[in-house]
């Protein structure tokens, strides 16, 4: 594959090419791993915890449904490519977007927590004692939102993350030094 300054990829071939530069070096590949491994048993140990009265570790599995599974799933393989994509575009010196990486992990693993667990309605009320125009049960309202749409909030955050991937992604091939080819992949 040649430069290609002034030829427009599409999605697919920007994903592609993106994934072939970075994980062609080993060492992206092991980062991309450990990530993806790292953050699939995050998910999976907190994703459940709305079940669970917000508490985190084994007992999560017991609660772990397919619909989590596939969400954590989903997290973990997302975040096992932007993670990699992310450091190699800052190597790269170039502008990588981690604000919408970060926004995205905070949305996926606070979702569960505040759900179900009495950090909320204890910070609602030691706001609700300094600011007096708001009430104690400003808590419940909002656990009751995350509660109706936690499916809706999960796939906001995948979106946020693919967004992530997909805006690595262009970095990564506009950087100057991969205008040229795809390395081959080292062993």
């Amino acid at each position: 594959m040649s430069g290609n300054e002034g030829i427009s990829l599409t999605i697919k071939e920007t994903l592609a090419r993106a994934v072939g530069l970075v994980f062609a070096e080993r060492g992206y590949r092991v980062l991309g791993g450990v990530s993806f491994a790292f953050f699939l048993l995050l998910y999976l140990l907190v994703l459940p915890a709305s079940y669970t009265g917000a508490r985190i570790g084994l007992i999560s599995l017991a609660y772990l449904t397919p619909r989590l599974a596939a969400f954590a799933l989903t997290f973990a393989a997302l975040l096992g490519l932007v993670v990699p994509m992310t450091l190699f575009v800052m190597r790269e010196g170039r502008k990588a977007r981690k604000a919408t990486t970060a926004g995205s992990l905070v949305v996926s693993l606070l979702t569960p927590l505040l759900c179900c667990s009495p950090l909320l309605p204890a910070v609602m009320s030691v706001a609700a004692a300094t600011l007096p125009f708001l009430t104690t049960s400003a808590g419940l309202k909002v656990q009751r939102f995350i509660v109706t749409y936690e499916t809706e909030l999960y796939l906001g955050a995948v979106l946020l993350l693919a967004l992530a991937v997909w805006q690595n992604a262009r970095a990564v091939v506009s950087c100057p030094r991969c205008q040229t080819t795809i390395p081959e992949r080292s062993p």
